[in-house]
């Protein structure tokens, strides 16, 4: 037992470490990311024009540049049309920070890794301690114990004994379900 003991909080406390390890490894790699990448784009997305389909552009250019004259590249019209197709497309900066992704997921998988743990504690530790402390008979019953055909116990209130007689089992119904039920019979003779 004292093995088994052992073995497990040797585990848990590995399960531990290698979390908090892999955690300061992963917010490392995100301040060094954080230096260096931001997610910034613009992106137009045109509709259907004369016989050229809708189609969606994404370039990484500067805030003042968003708009479909410099973003949308190759241009799929010509000449006079260009103004036109250009007021039809929807042109919007977008601004993502990856840092802000990572430490998302990040968080999502400490919550999932937690949760494994408890689950493992569940399994494993909580029925040994649940042993340990109530003993064994309390916590495993078999069909012995439960009341197996032939091991029932004798419950005196539904036996009733006729004068000169032996006991007789009697009905083990409350009375309130046989009052119920003799009124419905009586409903549906009606």
């Amino acid at each position: 037992m004292a093995t088994l003991w052992g073995g497990l909080l040797r585990l848990g406390s590995l399960l531990s470490l290698s979390c908090l390890a892999l955690s300061v490894l992963l917010l490392a790699q995100l301040s060094d990311a954080a230096k260096n990448f931001e997610d910034v784009r613009c992106k137009c997305i045109c509709p259907p024009y004369k016989e050229n389909s809708g189609h969606i552009y994404n370039k990484n250019i500067s805030q003042k540049d968003c708009d479909c004259l410099h973003v949308v590249e190759p241009m799929p019209v010509r000449g006079p049309d260009v103004e036109a197709y250009c007021l039809r497309c929807e042109c919007k900066y977008e601004e993502r920070s990856s840092v802000t992704i990572k430490v998302t997921i990040i968080i999502y998988l400490s919550i999932l890794g937690l949760l494994l743990l408890y689950m493992v504690y569940l399994t494993l530790v909580e029925p040994i301690l649940k042993r340990r402390l109530f003993g064994h008979s309390q916590l495993i019953q078999s069909d012995d114990d439960i009341g197996a055909w032939g091991h029932t116990p004798v419950i005196p209130a539904l036996w009733e004994a006729k004068v000169g007689g032996s006991l007789e089992p009697r009905s083990s119904r409350p009375l309130w379900a046989t009052w119920i039920t003799s009124l419905l019979q009586m409903h549906t003779m009606c």
